[in-house]
């Protein structure tokens, strides 16, 4: 009797693993270890633009902007491979039955603060120019 990913057989008495679902789970353990530290990246930035905003009070410092705009870049590559694995190894069939959708947020998020970064950038230039202008 052959089941998927596994061979149980009357002749062998040791359940062995096959080689596909080692690969699977090869793949599944390294994906979690990458989404592990690309969420820690997120949250280093995200902390290093809070303290440039909330502490030192820099409301117009290219380094604010810079730290949002690679925490944006990280959850937007976080959740595009976290998508692709998804339906790459066809969890489910469906998009709305998984994990997906928040996933889906995740780039909505990313995509606002790329967005931020863009507007508060925009910002500090021209409040910059209106500075040199007397």
């Amino acid at each position: 009797m052959s089941i998927k990913g596994f061979d149980i057989s009357f002749s062998n008495s040791v359940y062995e693993l096959k080689r596909e679902f080692l690969l699977s789970l090869y793949i599944s353990a390294i994906n979690e270890i990458i989404f592990s530290v690309a969420f820690v990246f997120v949250a280093y930035h995200l902390r290093q633009a809070a303290r440039l905003f909330m502490i030192n009070g820099e409301f117009k410092s290219f380094n604010l902007v810079k730290n949002l705009k690679r925490s944006g870049q990280f959850l937007i590559i976080l959740a595009v491979k976290r998508i692709f694995l998804l339906y790459y190894f066809e969890v489910t069939t469906h998009f709305f039955q998984s994990n997906s959708m928040i996933y889906l947020l995740l780039i909505i998020i990313g995509l606002s603060f790329i967005r931020l970064s863009k507007m508060l950038k925009l910002s500090i230039q021209a409040k910059q120019e209106q500075d040199l202008t007397i």
